[in-house]
């Protein structure tokens, strides 16, 4: 037992260990590779995939690029996950992964629950190599190699579109949000900002214009002053401050 695990990561190590333990049988490594150098590749923060935020699956995967000899081919690799604040960690005990010659990557799904949107880190990594050395890593929120966010979609729906025609020098802009755990359940968004943003021909950056509030329904209204802003484009965006739901953006069109 690793002298730097102490309180309750004592669990999290054993439970580490079994789950390496249970893996299955492996073809021959491609290499003289060891549990050591396996560990060092897959703690570093570079080789992490970059999606930081899954949306409507209901799970997290957490996973390395494609290495050409992996340092890890024929490793035997177990990883666990916990909230950044070091709680609610969790293994994947009944699942076997490695690390094979075939694909040189490592992959790591878990399924969550309604309540268990916000971020999660990598909290631990245990490798077994063919020799039967067993090395663990456990990190911290500053050191971990990935931190993943998970959040429920939101859904923003907007009028008019294409060639947006002023009225007395305003265009009325209005929609709908919406947003659902992926059960399928609803998630309340009244009383949230939605904002109408507009930007210069050949530009990226967008400004915000005009504001809306939503109901019950998710339903907004608001009207866009258009003075000075032909060819402008113009969207509607709903920049998230519900930990639970992910912000959203839609483009309608050009003021005309």
């Amino acid at each position: 037992m690793r002298k730097n695990l102490v309180g309750r990561l004592v669990v999290t190590l054993v439970t580490a260990a079994a789950a390496v333990g249970g893996t299955v049988a492996l073809a021959q490594p491609a290499s003289a590779a060891t549990a050591d150098s396996c560990l060092k590749q897959l703690s570093a923060k570079t080789g992490w995939g970059y999606d930081t935020t899954m949306t409507t699956k209901g799970s997290l995967t957490f996973y390395t690029h494609e290495y050409f000899g992996s340092l890890c081919n024929g490793m035997r690799v177990s990883m666990g996950i916990s909230r950044t604040n070091t709680f609610g960690f969790r293994n994947l005990n009944a699942s076997k992964y490695a690390v094979t010659s075939g694909s040189n990557a490592f992959r790591n799904t878990h399924q969550l629950g309604l309540d268990d949107y916000g971020s999660w880190m990598i909290r631990q990594i245990a490798v077994k190599d063919k020799a039967g050395k067993l090395v663990v890593k456990t990190f911290t929120k500053e050191t971990t190699p990935r931190i993943l966010t998970s959040r429920y979609a939101s859904v923003l729906t907007g009028t008019p579109k294409g060639k947006l025609v002023p009225k007395a020098g305003k265009v009325n802009v209005k929609g709908t949000l919406k947003s659902w755990h992926y059960y399928g359940r609803l998630v309340n968004v009244q009383n949230q900002q939605v904002v109408v943003q507009v930007r210069q021909p050949h530009k990226v950056a967008y400004t915000t214009r005009a504001t809306a509030t939503t109901s019950r329904t998710g339903a907004f209204s608001t009207n866009l002053n258009t003075a000075g802003l032909k060819g402008y484009d113009v969207r509607v965006a709903f920049v998230s401050k519900i930990p639970m739901t992910a912000s959203s953006y839609t483009f309608l069109g050009t003021i005309s």
